[in-house]
């Protein structure tokens, strides 16, 4: 299969670390796990928000802009890579210890040293995959800000942006 290569996800992350190269090596494997490609309609959830997504977001393609990409920030080396043509999918977890007296570079590039077979554990898993919400697009009544009513809310009988019903119902966001 044709991926970028390391080289691509730092200059897209901007800067060489363990996060965009462990990711790298995770969304490889996940790839590989379920034989998909780039160009197949995949779905992705990753379980950290960090350097580790950017480097996923480049090997899958799956990214937050098209719908096929969601965080779950709850801090786990983990991601779940499904493909919505087969239903296929598998949740990819690392345990990875980086070596702390190398300078950083040379720690982050530890990960290569190593199959991914030694440190990525795959599970394969059957998830729905949520369908992209169509949007719907009006103006909030309170303030004028255009939104998708489709994740308005009610309050009272006045349809609004989430933002000005929490505010409305006692949350400072």
């Amino acid at each position: 299969m044709d991926y970028p290569s390391i080289d691509d996800c730092v200059r897209f992350h901007g800067h060489l670390c363990g996060g965009v190269t462990l990711g790298y090596v995770m969304a490889k494997f996940a790839m590989e796990q379920i034989s998909a490609g780039k160009e197949d309609a995949l779905y992705c959830i990753c379980e950290f928000q960090n350097c580790m997504t950017d480097a996923v977001q480049m090997v899958t393609g799956c990214t937050a802009g098209k719908g096929n990409l969601a965080v779950r920030p709850i801090g786990k080396r983990a991601l779940t890579l499904i493909r919505k043509d087969t239903g296929k999918g598998v949740r990819v977890t690392a345990e990875f210890q980086f070596p702390s007296d190398v300078p950083k570079s040379e720690s982050a590039m530890s990960v290569f040293e190593q199959a991914p077979e030694t440190f990525c554990r795959a599970e394969e898993v059957t998830i729905p995959v949520p369908q992209k919400a169509a949007s719907e697009y009006g103006y909030c009544p309170v303030c004028n800000e255009e939104y998708n009513t489709r994740v308005g809310v009610k309050v009272g009988e006045t349809l609004m942006c989430p933002d000005c019903a929490a505010r409305t119902q006692g949350d400072r966001r």
